[in-house]
């Protein structure tokens, strides 16, 4: 071919080319895309996370998320918990900025699926192609003065990253002496349903904190006989429960130790694997402890006996600089009764609106528990006080706790809210000492901050009116306006809700008979977290089952079950039920 011809031929081809791009249509800002991203599992079996999430408007507005490539002994485990994770945050997500990595990872993680919740948040962002935020870990400059000092840390081992705390983070504490010599002390968390592995020894913590040298061995350590496990058969088992250590060498990011540990679904397992090696089920691990030195605090101030009011507020358990979901329920200030060291609290609390699938429903706090210190892996119900009514219904309008110290500034606590049933929150529960109160106890409930739930019978029903009239279970002084007889307790939880599917797409659901219960509500959605419709209530205690009729087929339904006690004209309702989901 000819120069000039082949230049024509060319020439054609590029003018032809650049017709085809510029009739291309060009994607604006707004218009809708979707991206795949994925991320890992290594816990227990590990697998991966892929997510595909729909932008529009450079906002996320749907987000699917599938488990794929499971291993090990726990895949049943990770599916049921992705799952869960992946109701819940599905929704969470949406509205979320695709360019603001902060506001993707404020979202909070779901109770009982840490791991599947993280992942899903790390998918999110490879597939936005944004970094996750890392948090700067400023050392401090200074010796610290002679004392105890709170302080949060992660502790996890090597190679596969477990958490020796149970969760990622936990509240330790840091001795300091006359030299500026610093000893931290942690709880060790064997046997929980996030970790189920067993920490039977530490065997020291690095001279120096320099892992080319030896391990020093004179680590204060308590140790508890715990129950296992171990297939059909229960055995017992020596754990490390506590440990004080040195942090040497000055101030540091991480200090590195050496634990010992056993996995009883891996007691067959012998030889090396991802680097550790195996002597059925038991291995020894390097671990790293991680001091957040931006949490550290000197420890709490004694407060003199009295009776104050408080300024409290609920944040979230994993975010402690975000507010809980629970948070707009509780009154901006707890009344606190303390003697001879000792604090009795009295949380007032009141209905909230929540955005529910694009539609506000009330939320009403129903139980409220406390954990014992900073160990989560043990916690108690407070104890309801005085009730408020809302639309016919009594709600506890208080819950009150005791606790070994006064002037606590952070208390780890769980709420059940019955707008989100069957997903109780780890919440941190924050007091705010230095501006606190004193008030005299001549209105024994406190008034909270005016605690006005402006329900529908014209905002008349406080938590506590300040009137002097209401219950404060701690003391016994008994209620004389227009209240519940506060006594009376709701019934317990609805528990065991199951199906069997019938013909001609019907339903027939059953659960567990509550002895105290004068009968049960039947609630009914198309999405977990959407807005339930009662189909059902069962005014005969001895019925434990409802048959459903009209149903679609292949369509997916949620369904939760609570119990009532008559209390006078009005209804006590207990916990609903987890969540029974339901594809016919």
């Amino acid at each position: 071919m000819r120069k000039k011809e082949w230049f024509y031929k060319a020439a054609a081809c590029i003018a032809s080319a650049a017709l085809i791009l510029t009739a291309l249509p060009v994607i604006s800002a707004s218009a809708a895309t979707s991206v795949k991203g994925t991320s890992h599992v290594t816990q227990f079996g590990e697998y991966d996370i892929e997510v595909t999430v729909g932008v529009e408007d450079q906002k996320i507005s749907s987000l699917l998320a599938e488990g794929k490539n499971y291993a090990g002994n726990y895949v049943s485990d990770n599916q049921l918990r992705l799952e869960m994770a992946a109701e819940v945050l599905e929704e969470a997500y949406l509205g979320k900025s695709t360019a603001d990595a902060k506001e993707i990872s404020a979202v909070d993680i779901v109770s009982g699926a840490t791991y599947s919740s993280k992942a899903i948040r790390d998918a999110i962002l490879d597939a936005l192609g944004l970094e996750p935020e890392q948090e700067e870990n400023v050392l401090p400059t200074e010796k610290l003065k002679e004392g105890t000092y709170t302080v949060t840390i992660s502790y996890y081992t090597d190679k596969i990253k477990h958490s020796l705390i149970e969760d990622e983070t936990r509240q330790a504490t840091i001795q300091v002496d006359a030299d500026g010599n610093m000893t931290l002390t942690t709880d060790i968390i064997s046997g929980s349903e996030k970790e189920p592995l067993y920490i039977y020894q530490f065997d020291g913590y690095y001279a120096d904190n320099d892992m080319t040298k030896s391990l020093k061995t004179d680590a204060d350590i308590t140790t508890e006989t715990m129950s296992y496990k171990d297939d059909s058969e229960t055995k017992e088992i020596n754990v490390v429960s506590k440990v004080s250590f040195s942090l040497e060498n000055g101030f540091a990011d991480t200090y590195s130790s050496r634990a010992s540990i056993y996995v009883p679904t891996m007691k067959r397992l012998t030889g090396t694997y991802q680097g550790i090696t195996f002597d059925q089920g038991k291995f020894s691990a390097d671990c790293f402890t991680k001091v957040y030195w931006n949490t550290l605090k000197a420890q709490d101030e004694a407060i003199e006996d009295g009776v104050y009011d408080v300024p409290v507020a609920l944040m979230s358990a994993s975010n402690p600089d975000k507010s809980s979901m629970a948070g707009a329920a509780i009154a901006p200030n707890a009344r606190v009764t303390v003697k001879d060291g000792k604090a009795q609290y009295k949380l007032n609390f009141y209905s909230m609106d929540i955005n529910m699938a694009g539609s506000t429903e009330k939320g009403h706090l129903e139980k409220f528990w406390v954990y014992e210190g900073d160990n989560k892996s043990s916690r108690a119900e407070a104890m309801p006080g005085d009730s408020y009514t809302e639309e016919g219904v009594s709600y506890p309008g208080s819950f009150s706790f005791e606790r070994t110290t006064a002037g606590e500034k952070r208390i780890y606590a769980r709420v059940s809210v019955d707008a989100m049933a069957g997903f109780d929150q780890d919440v941190l529960v924050t007091f705010d000492w230095a501006n606190r109160k004193t008030v005299k106890d001549d209105n024994p409930g406190g008034n909270g901050g005016n605690n006005n739930n402006n329900n529908n019978n014209g905002g008349n029903n406080n938590a506590n009116n300040g009137n002097g009239n209401s219950q404060n279970s701690a003391n016994g002084n008994t209620n004389t306006g227009n209240q519940n007889n506060s006594s009376v307790k709701a019934p317990a939880a609805v528990k065991n809700l199951k199906k069997k599917k019938g013909k001609k797409n019907t339903l027939t659901l059953s659960w567990k008979k509550i002895t105290d219960a004068n009968g049960y509500e039947v609630y009914q959605a198309t999405k977990a977290k959407g807005k339930y419709k009662k189909i059902k209530t069962i005014s005969k205690a001895k019925t434990t089952k409802l048959t459903v009729k009209k149903l679609k087929a292949k369509k997916t339904y949620y369904f939760k079950v609570r119990a009532y006690k008559k209390n006078g004209k009005q209804k006590l309702f207990g916990t609903y039920s987890k969540v029974l989901k339901v594809k016919m």
